[in-house]
């Protein structure tokens, strides 16, 4: 009978340190699990933290160059504050100055409804001229100085009447321009 119940403790003995060596490697598998799953966060978030701190490094040099893409941003587009119909009007007024200075005969001028795109209005603007080839060629040249920027979406030019070639020949153009406004 003693031998039976020293086989029964050691039996209930075995089984408890068992039962704690489970619950150790439970414990310990939970752990590296964890371990792990913290080390992956980590890598995942090592890169964004170099961006972070490459960034706060160079926070100054980044300032300049935006104050700088808006100074560029405002030499090429009207700005949000203004009206579209005033940017229109005014870009209408200037086209309408240069291609008048240039000793063209304007026909027509008309400033279109404004189109979406990104950020910005694309305000366009549809221009008939007539007039010789030097005067066109100078007013395109005036127009490349324009701020806000004026763009040339498309141009046609044609010939009026016969061509006639000891004189100079007169054309017919048909512009479409187009400005831009930063939307809010």
């Amino acid at each position: 009978m003693r031998r039976l119940l020293l086989n029964r403790t050691a039996w209930l003995q075995a089984l408890t340190v068992l039962a704690l060596l489970l619950a150790m490697a439970g414990a310990a598998l939970y752990v590296w699990t964890r371990y792990q799953s913290v080390q992956n966060h980590l890598s995942d978030l090592e890169p964004r933290y170099a961006r972070l701190a490459g960034l706060l490094e160079h926070r100054a040099d980044l300032q300049t160059l935006g104050l700088q893409a808006k100074a560029q941003l405002a030499r090429l587009a009207y700005p949000a504050s203004q009206d579209v119909t005033q940017a229109g009007n005014d870009a209408q007024q200037r086209i309408r100055g240069l291609f008048a200075d240039s000793k063209l005969d304007i026909i027509s001028i008309q400033v279109l409804p404004p189109k979406e795109e990104a950020k910005f209005d694309r305000i366009p603007i549809n221009l008939r001229v007539e007039g010789d080839l030097s005067g066109i060629q100078d007013a395109l040249l005036k127009l490349s100085t324009q701020s806000p920027l004026v763009l040339v979406d498309s141009l046609t030019l044609q010939t009026i009447g016969a061509v006639k070639p000891a004189s100079v020949q007169r054309l017919g153009g048909q512009f479409n321009f187009f400005v831009l406004r930063v939307r809010s």
